[in-house]
């Protein structure tokens, strides 16, 4: 069985940790061609089991999609597609396909009209997808209730976490990240997208400040102008720290480094953060909403993510009862054991023998 599995995301990006950690679960395996459309490097890139075996130069546009698509017409697709986003499915290559739901978020929250019309045409290969792998049983739900999908055709692949991300000694993350020993440290990590709802964060860390002495708050990930305009009015920019453009191999120790991460998000189509989190060993506190009860099960605790006292106090809750935090970590820790870039290799695998045989 042949099997071309196309992406177009940079490795470190959200999708892209997705796409590149499912390729190296399974190009031991035969027939599995990775091709990247490296919209940065203007190529088609093509990587077999012994890692990049050749490389086209691809018309770069201005628009990704149009780039997308003279990479799709630069060489001749196998008849088995994986494709790894729903970005890409309007392409259409190959003659069966599997497509990847990773979320519909910019049709349930999108950031304009116009954002949701393009969507709608980038996804448009979504309901003529042979299969659909979403990344959680909400994102399923949210393909069936959208695009009224047979359920029969989608199958739930949940994530990994890569090994990276694992218990360290704090202290030493924190002299290797320039941070002080002493401090109580509450990380938040994502994009600047109001769905990550970190103005509900800021607004709690500033109730919890008053209190606390010893608090700071670290954002990895760049924040909006209305967060950054909250910061400054509220006399906060000494006390939260944003970090933006961390190199990748970074993102471990500030987990690891953390005592809680607050993670509060509105919507999302898996919540990588909260395993990450729990796999070095850091407490999660997160949303009651969408997939995030799936990730953190009973490991995390849970909250409206609308609820800025309730975050504040859970918060409060964790810092100032050893017990209830060494349980989290320990819960954490047994639950993303559960969850790894093997097993979703090996259920990717099962899809690909139900359809294309």
């Amino acid at each position: 069985m042949n099997v071309d599995l196309i992406n177009d995301q940079p490795e470190h990006s959200g999708a892209g940790v997705y796409a590149w950690n499912l390729h190296r679960a399974l190009k031991g395996q035969p027939g599995i061609r990775f091709v990247h459309y490296n919209y940065q490097g203007g190529s088609c890139d093509f990587y077999g089991k012994n890692g990049l075996d050749s490389r086209l130069k691809a018309a770069k546009s201005a628009a990704r999609p149009l780039f997308w698509k003279n990479c799709s017409r630069a060489y001749a697709h196998g008849e088995n597609i994986h494709i790894l986003s729903q970005n890409l499915s309007f392409l259409k290559p190959g003659k069966r396909r599997i497509i990847t739901c990773l979320d519909l978020i910019p049709l349930i929250m999108p950031d304009s009209l116009l954002e949701k019309y393009w969507r709608r045409i980038l996804y448009s290969g979504l309901k003529k997808a042979d299969h659909i792998i979403s990344i959680s049983q909400a994102t399923k739900d949210d393909l069936v209730r959208i695009y009224r999908i047979d359920p029969d055709k989608i199958t739930p692949v949940m994530l990994g976490v890569s090994p990276e991300y694992h218990p360290r000694d704090k202290a030493e993350c924190r002299q290797k990240l320039g941070l002080a020993v002493d401090d109580r440290i509450i990380l938040h990590v994502g994009t600047p997208a109001p769905r990550k709802n970190f103005i509900t964060v800021l607004k709690a860390f500033r109730q919890l400040a008053k209190v606390r002495k010893d608090v700071v708050l670290i954002k990895v990930g760049r924040i909006s102008k209305s967060d950054q305009v909250y910061l400054s009015s509220n006399d906060l920019s000494g006390r939260v720290l944003v970090r933006d453009n961390i190199p990748g191999d970074d993102l471990p120790f500030y987990y690891a480094a953390s005592d809680i991460l607050a993670f509060p998000s509105l919507y999302e189509g898996f919540g990588l953060p909260v395993l990450e989190a729990m796999a070095s060993g850091c407490p999660v506190i997160t949303s009651n909403t969408t997939s995030l009860p799936e990730v953190a099960g009973g490991a995390g605790i849970m909250i409206d993510p609308t609820d800025q006292e309730s975050l504040k106090n859970k918060i409060l809750e964790v810092l100032e009862n050893g017990q209830l935090s060494g349980k989290l970590t320990q819960k954490g820790l047994s639950r993303a054991k559960r969850f790894s870039w093997g097993n979703t290799a090996e259920e990717t695998l099962a899809v690909y023998k139900k359809v294309f045989g």
